[in-house]
């Protein structure tokens, strides 16, 4: 035991760089090596958000009410909780749905309220004015492309008639572009941040992860499994680049 407590940080570290490994192994083929590490991630992540919802939600605000202060009337959420687990029910299955019913409503009058207070203020504000006093020419021209990339992409989304007038047709063509050129900003940040990820774990293995393998193993036999992992690494790229594709048979 005071083994564990004097290299808890050292076996730490030991345990995430093994699941480094172990799930970037997908990225050659898919093993039971990741699947264990995958299966003991969602495991993990599954007791953590138990926890986090007993912790921070159903304790401190039904249990702690319920019981310490007195609030009986809380009873009630754990009825209305305990209606959902009836969808396993074949007979009784229409329990769940009345729970579900209220839940959906709710949950559709709460995102209505919000996208009216996000989204209003931001239509709102899209109604810029042209000219302004004491701000330059500039202003004036990326408000008036603003209007050009708006309405062209509002005319994209006009399916009630069709778009044979030759106007209509050439802006709902050039919104159609401009929403790409939108939806691959968002697809190049998407694939920003999953390298923003790679590059995290990458710092860490670097940063914490080398210098316990220089501690354990020494400087000599750092080099020599550097070596071995950078083989191994050239090895499996060459192969995948000089695979053969499968041959599908003729149906």
């Amino acid at each position: 035991m005071k083994w564990l407590v004097e290299n808890a940080s050292a076996i730490t570290i030991w345990c995430a760089a093994l699941s480094t490994f172990a799930i970037y192994s997908v990225l050659y083929a898919e093993n039971k090596f990741y699947r264990f590490f995958e299966h003991l991630f969602i495991g993990l992540a599954t007791g953590y958000g138990v926890y986090i919802a007993w912790s921070q939600v159903l304790g401190p605000m039904w249990w702690t009410p319920m019981i310490a202060r007195g609030q009986w009337y809380w009873a009630f959420a754990a009825v209305a909780g305990s209606m959902f687990y009836f969808m396993y029910s074949r007979r009784n299955v229409w329990i769940s749905r009345v729970i579900f019913g209220a839940f959906m409503g709710t949950a559709a009058g709460g995102m209505f309220r919000e996208f009216y207070e996000i989204y209003f203020p931001q239509i709102g504000s899209s109604m810029k004015p042209f000219t302004d006093s004491g701000l330059s020419p500039w202003y004036t021209i990326s408000v008036i492309m603003f209007y050009v990339v708006l309405l062209a992409c509002m005319s994209y989304f006009f399916f009630s008639f069709d778009h044979k007038n030759a106007a209509l047709k050439r802006s709902a063509t050039a919104g159609r572009w401009f929403l790409m050129i939108g939806f691959g900003a968002m697809f190049g940040a998407t694939v920003m941040g999953r390298m923003t990820l790679f590059i995290g774990r990458f710092n860490f293995l670097f940063n914490n992860w080398v210098p316990q393998v220089k501690i354990a193993w020494g400087a000599e036999w750092f080099r020599i499994l550097v070596a071995v992992l950078a083989l191994t690494a050239a090895f499996f790229i060459i192969r995948a680049f000089l695979r053969k594709p499968k041959v599908q048979p003729p149906a």
